[in-house]
């Protein structure tokens, strides 16, 4: 991939040379500093989340959010851990909320404490693929980028994303559900 985007970018710049040599530069320059700008905003929003899921785990409201979805989690995952179940209830939540990307942490910090343990492979294949669909009431990320480019209605996305997301997470888990044992064995090839 990486391959082909090289040789579309080096065939443009040639031809835009050709057509339009003052303006290579000038879009050059321009898309690297909206680049940069939206990655100083981007990293300002993922630094808010991060902050406010270390406020969750100071305060106590980690294990209680842990507490309330182990139910799904012993259903979705069989038994795991206590202090890995913490970890994915913190990130199923924090992804319920969109702060998709400052869920990290606590995603690697999850898979850490289950690679500890025997017969987790079931529980981290489940996890990755709920962390990859991961259901999203409140897109945040996207609602901020909406405002910034100005979208006139920015939460017009929030009910087809809740429907796109839901959907994905339902079809992840019931491929898992089929294709993988609880004991972490694999139980057709695709």
């Amino acid at each position: 991939m990486n391959l082909i985007f090289g040789v579309i970018l080096t065939v443009s710049t040639i031809i835009l040379l050709f057509i339009d040599p003052d303006g290579v530069l000038v879009s050059f320059l321009n898309g690297a500093e909206k680049a940069l700008a939206l990655s100083t905003e981007m990293t300002v929003i993922y630094a808010v989340w991060l902050g406010v899921l270390n406020m969750f785990e100071k305060t106590g409201l980690a294990e209680k959010t842990a507490k309330f979805l182990k139910p799904a989690n012993r259903f979705l995952f069989g038994e795991v851990p206590d202090k890995a179940n913490d970890f994915m209830s913190l990130n199923i939540a924090a992804n319920i909320l969109g702060m998709s990307g400052a869920t990290t942490p606590m995603g690697i910090k999850s898979v850490k404490e289950l690679e500890k343990h025997k017969d987790t492979e079931y529980a981290i294949a489940m996890f990755f693929v709920i962390n990859a669909t991961s259901v999203q009431l409140i897109p945040s990320s996207v609602l901020a980028l909406r405002i910034k480019c100005g979208a006139i209605n920015p939460s017009d996305i929030i009910f087809p994303t809740v429907l796109a997301t839901l959907l994905s997470t339902v079809i992840g888990v019931l491929l898992v559900r089929i294709f993988i044992k609880k004991r972490g064995q694999i139980c057709r090839r695709i």
